[in-house]
């Protein structure tokens, strides 16, 4: 139900989470896409080396296209479609009084454009990979190297498109593929900023610990840890103690300028 997300919300200025494990279906919209909005459409079958990574690559950037376009499509509004704006805001209701403040006290339209260029935002593009769903993969019965495997070309399709978001990792830790990030510069800070993220998905505060400190070491920042407890999460069955939500946060309650501190010394 993710794999079309950004697409529906992102132009409103929500993140929304694009599930990476299916690269056929990742395809499939693909083309779907290109055909609806009259773009060019090359298939990247599975003959392609690569396929799995270049299928995720091309989709994600199709998505960013798409999604900049209807961004710049209300930024750069008309009086005709100024009944569009309003629908808009109602959606958004922290923008919808200031929105329809500056439409009552300007006659002149390119003050609201102004405020439009200032005010309109795309929400995050970002990705879900689950860290153990990474088999391995072979061409002529040869088995390819690891970096082809299921999760790792997720990784690196992510990873070599142009999107700005975050890649979120749950269902445990997997030390070869936490290591392959550091492969891509985008995970890295520059002028301060980081183009990709990366947010984790932790059951506790050891699994935190645990995972922060082996990426920090090698110069990759969490930017996120999002806690469920094994008793929570009807997705997972973690290996857990049976620890409900509320004590596992006041563990990271307790601790977090503690860790805070660990992570930024390492």
């Amino acid at each position: 139900f993710t794999i079309d997300s950004p697409l529906k919300v992102a132009h409103y200025g929500i993140d929304s989470t694009i599930s990476l494990v299916d690269d056929v279906l990742i395809e499939k919209m693909r083309k779907h896409y290109c055909e609806k909005y009259n773009l060019i459409y090359t298939e990247i079958s599975e003959k392609i080396d690569d396929f799995r990574a270049k299928r995720i690559t091309s989709y994600l950037d199709l998505m960013n296209t798409l999604i900049d376009s209807k961004v710049e499509q209300l930024k750069n509004t008309s009086i005709e479609t100024i009944e569009e704006l309003k629908s808009y805001f109602n959606i958004i209701p922290s923008k919808k009084e200031e929105f329809l403040k500056k439409l009552s006290s300007t006659n002149c339209f390119g003050d609201i454009k102004d405020w439009l260029q200032k005010n309109i935002h795309k929400g995050s593009i970002d990705v879900n990979i689950m860290t153990k769903v990474d088999k391995d993969n072979y061409k002529d019965n040869v088995q390819l190297p690891t970096i082809y495997n299921d999760a790792h070309a997720a990784l690196r399709g992510f990873a070599e498109s142009n999107v700005n978001g975050s890649l979120i990792l749950s269902a445990g830790m997997n030390p070869r593929l936490y290591g392959y990030i550091e492969s891509f510069k985008d995970f890295y800070p520059e002028n301060n900023t980081l183009k990709k993220k990366v947010v984790l998905k932790v059951s506790d505060y050891r699994s935190a610990l645990i995972q922060g400190k082996f990426l920090v070491k090698k110069g990759i920042w969490v930017s996120e840890f999002r806690v469920e407890s094994g008793l929570n999460c009807g997705g997972h069955a973690f290996a857990t103690e049976g620890y409900l939500l509320g004590p596992i946060l006041e563990t990271f309650k307790n601790n977090k300028e503690v860790y805070s501190y660990q992570l930024s010394e390492i």
